[in-house]
């Protein structure tokens, strides 16, 4: 996604009424959205055109080839996971309204379902 497109969505996303049922999901893609527009932006390393790949550092690139080339970049290196401290599960359970016993099945799924969605 286009730092452009992100930065649409977010503003999109922001200026919205909000609905209780939608709430978790919105603030969920405003801070990932905002997450995404923090990250300097990345430089393509080459443009490919029709049947030519062009370094970007090459002394032979031109501004037809930025303009009309597919541009290509370095593949991001995964973040290490991160998941919640004890401290930071112990605050969500004083503050939801469900037993412990469910917080902590609720927890321990969510952060399998997360880990096995960012598996490479």
């Amino acid at each position: 996604m286009s730092r452009e497109a992100m930065q649409i969505a977010l503003e999109a996303l922001e200026s919205d009424p909000v609905s209780h049922a939608g709430l978790v999901n919105r603030k969920q893609a405003i801070n990932a959205l905002r997450q995404a527009l923090a990250q300097p932006e990345q430089e393509p390393v080459a443009y490919e055109t029709e049947n030519e790949l062009w370094w970007a550092h090459s002394g032979d690139i031109n501004n037809w080839i930025r303009k009309n080339g597919v541009p290509l970049y370095r593949r991001q290196p995964q973040r290490e996971w991160v998941g919640l401290t004890d401290e930071e599960i112990a605050q969500g359970l004083k503050e939801s309204w469900v037993t412990e016993q469910a917080w902590q099945s609720a927890v321990w799924w969510a952060e399998a379902k997360l880990k096995e969605k960012n598996r490479d």
